[in-house]
């Protein structure tokens, strides 16, 4: 990346200095535009080795930078007010956005082995547009961390254990029988639907929450069963391996976690006092399970009405795994209220029930309801407006990303017929001398790519490069009204924009692929 062989030659530069340990540099976008393409703040933590101002520092830096490196890197430096700015020279942004693409990013982080759970819906009801949320998550959080370099497994917790699958089966069973529903069984229509069908309700309702994940291309490598915990005695091993960790305690009865060690705000009940297990029990064997399977590292994405439970399943984790706290991650993904036109629905046309993702997803088609399943962090609520998604128009986001790749894709056929240029192969044999300001923002949002991957990757934070596709969209409209392409008269000018829509739609389709979201060719 960029940043790293910028960051690198600057300590080259001030470890050529003689000033001793030479401080961590941090490089970032100007907080204004016209102030450069990059700038740190190193000067500033060098005051105390220099004993002068961090004006003084950055000046010296600067023409020190310009003497010796900035014609091999292409960056011309300058300093403002103790902050150092950089700024491309005009050919070299070309030539490096020319070149962009023809090799494969490198990251700089390490590989590893991880589990990624997430959705884990009970099957006893359809699929919701919350389990819908989570579902986009966690697959693009996964697509992430593969385009990076880790090995992922995608899991699906099938909790088909315990006191709600019973009460699944007789609520079936009533409606089967023509009987009231229990009143504290599920009434939903699907009830009626499942009892008028020949098969077994979990399986079934498995089945089809698989099918309905994979109509949005939500796919799991494991379908993990919970009963299958039980049926060849993990839940019992997770518990002695409590009791050997030495968390584990009997009192009043019970069977007792020391969770309290770990920062919980009470220790935790794993078997009752009448000898039933608890859920948090089953959780802690699962996750034993999971650590058994030599994973490095395990990320759960649960919905927002598990956020009581991260602290004593993290604290679980730490005492299996001698303190490795940093061993499990736990996304909370927050709750989405559905709007249509701006007023709130709750219920299903069709069945006067809650509205479900398979609703949504029939309304909306899978790109818009990846989209706006990702493009807000998972930690803020999502209000989700169902006419927007449909909407062909700037306000609608996804309409406004894919008919700017649809756009460029017009545009470079018209290339190739009218100029009989093949875009792909375009070759730059002379750059222009200058450049708009628009080809010079849509170059520099280009370029930030790799670190805006690294960085959605790394905090975990997928919804980054949904709004970083989206400001790319923003980026070539702006380009596209200004800088005539086929009209210009400047031969060079002429052959560096048609390099930059077409590296700007391998941009498009780069994130568009990360987001699970087509990239159409005509709209």
């Amino acid at each position: 990346m960029i940043e790293v062989t910028l960051k690198r030659e600057l300590n080259n530069m001030l470890s050529a200095l003689n000033i001793g340990d030479v401080p961590d540099i941090t490089i970032e976008a100007p907080r204004q535009a016209d102030h450069g393409d990059y700038a740190t703040n190193v000067a500033f933590k060098l005051a105390p080795a220099f004993k002068k101002s961090p004006k003084q520092i950055a000046e010296q830096l600067v023409a020190d930078w310009n003497s010796n490196y900035a014609a091999k890197m292409g960056l011309q430096a300058s300093s403002l007010n103790g902050f150092i700015n950089f700024k491309w020279t005009v050919g070299a942004l070309q030539s490096k956005l020319v070149h962009f693409f023809d090799d494969e990013f490198k990251y700089a982080i390490a590989p590893k082995k991880i589990l990624l759970e997430y959705v884990s819906a009970n099957p006893t009801g359809p699929l919701h547009i919350g389990h819908g949320r989570w579902a986009v998550l966690g697959d693009v959080t996964a697509r992430l961390l593969q385009v990076v370099g880790h090995e992922v497994s995608k899991e699906f917790y099938i909790n088909d254990a315990g006191n709600q699958i019973n009460i699944l089966y007789d609520s079936v069973a009533a409606a089967r029988e023509g009987k009231p529903i229990p009143e504290n069984g599920y009434h939903g229509h699907y009830i009626k639907e499942l009892a008028e069908l020949d098969v077994d309700p979990v399986e079934y309702m498995v089945e089809h929450q698989q099918n309905v994940l994979a109509s949005i291309d939500v796919e799991f490598d494991q379908w993990f069963s919970e009963k299958s915990l039980y049926a060849d005695g993990r839940v019992d091993r997770g518990l002695q391996a409590v009791r050997d960790s030495g968390y584990g305690y009997d009192a009043d009865g019970a069977l007792w976690f020391r969770s309290t060690d770990f920062g919980d705000d009470k220790d935790r009940v794993l078997i009752k006092s009448d000898g039933s297990k608890t859920y948090f029990a089953v959780d802690v064997a699962y996750h034993y399970d999971k650590i058994n399977r030599g994973y490095d590292k395990l990320i759960n994405i649960w919905g927002a009405d598990h956020h009581g439970y991260v602290a004593r399943v993290k604290a679980a984790l730490a005492a299996l795994t001698d303190k490795d706290e940093d061993k499990l991650s736990i996304i909370i993904g927050q709750l989405v209220s559905l709007y249509r036109n701006g007023e709130q629905v709750r219920m299903s046309k069709r069945t006067g029930d809650m509205i479900t993702l398979e609703d949504v997803i029939a309304e909306i088609g899978g790109d818009a309801t990846r989209f706006f399943l990702i493009h807000k962090s998972a930690d803020t609520q999502l209000d989700f407006d169902l006419g927007v998604a449909t909407a062909q128009s700037s306000d609608n986001p996804v309409y406004y990303i894919q008919y700017g790749h649809a756009r460029i894709c017009s545009l470079l056929a018209k290339v190739e017929q009218e100029l009989s240029i093949v875009p792909s192969s375009v070759k730059m044999l002379a750059f222009a001398e200058e450049i708009h300001p628009n080809e010079h923002q849509l170059a520099m949002h280009i370029l930030r790519l790799p670190q805006e991957i690294e960085l959605a990757a790394t905090q975990l934070k997928p919804h980054t490069i949904a709004n970083y596709v989206l400001e790319l969209g923003r980026y070539f409209h702006s380009f596209y009204e200004s800088c005539p392409i086929v009209s210009c008269e400047h031969d060079a000018t002429r052959v560096w924009r048609i390099k930059l829509a077409y590296q700007t739609r391998e941009a498009m389709q780069y994130c568009l692929s990360i987001l699970g979201v087509s990239a159409p060719e005509r709209m």
